[in-house]
């Protein structure tokens, strides 16, 4: 049935419809509010070793465990607004429709000459899961599965908690997730390559340290796709 039917529109004076992105009040036959057409898509070639466009990266091809990264935004305006919604405001069903956009990305970006085995994401703390009651990068992990048919593994897990990333100066936080993170199914891994999900990647420590463990236990390549890329000045609030 198409949006703009009458039944749709009627629908929609109990439960209006409203931007996946900022949460306004939309008209049936939308997706998206006018506000959010102007995205801060990441677009034009890519740098893979920190997710930006290459226009606009300075991170000297800085080198990391996961072989590429890749994310459809940067971490600004209505995505962080879209971040901040599934992360915090118990909107977990958002996470099919971000994983949407990250699957687009991926199929742009990766999928052309890598085969995925499995996908991971990165664990949430037991004390981040009884207080939200979801990881969202497991929901973004799952509606991906759901897009492409790689299945989920769920082997990878936090063993300890960690101070809050986003509290610490940069060069703090590799030190702050060192071997924080375990398998619980270590011989999973065998020469299969790997898509890591995360929502959003700052310095790049969590998912680097993700990555170096898969590689221990013997994954081929890692590649990470995330829904959004922070730029290094950012000081925002996120736990990655």
């Amino acid at each position: 049935m198409k949006r703009n039917s009458f039944f749709d529109r009627a629908l929609c004076l109990f439960f209006p419809r409203r931007c996946k992105y900022c949460g306004e009040v939309i008209a049936p036959e939308n997706e998206i509010c006018e506000n959010c057409r102007e995205l801060p898509v990441i677009s034009g070639e890519v740098c893979f070793d920190c997710g930006y466009s290459k226009s606009e990266c300075s991170c000297k091809n800085k080198k990391h465990y996961y072989d590429r990264i890749a994310a459809p935004f940067y971490y600004e305006g209505a995505v962080e607004t879209a971040v901040s919604r599934l992360k915090f405001n118990n909107l977990p069903f958002l996470a099919k429709e971000y994983a949407a956009d990250m699957a687009d990305t991926l199929g742009e970006r990766f999928l052309d000459d890598t085969h995925y085995d499995l996908i991971m994401y990165v664990p949430a703390s037991g004390s981040t899961i009884r207080k939200r009651e979801y990881n969202q990068s497991e929901l973004l992990a799952d509606g991906i599965s759901e897009i492409t048919g790689i299945p989920v593994s769920h082997s990878l897990v936090k063993i300890y908690e960690t101070g809050i990333q986003h509290s610490m100066p940069r060069f703090d936080r590799t030190g702050n997730v060192f071997a924080a993170f375990d398998l619980k199914d270590k011989d999973e891994l065998a020469g299969k390559n790997i898509l890591l999900v995360d929502d959003i990647k700052t310095t790049g420590s969590t998912l680097n340290e993700c990555a170096k463990l898969l590689k221990i236990y013997g994954a081929g390549q890692v590649d990470c796709i995330c829904f959004a890329v922070a730029k290094w000045k950012q000081n925002i609030d996120t736990e990655d």
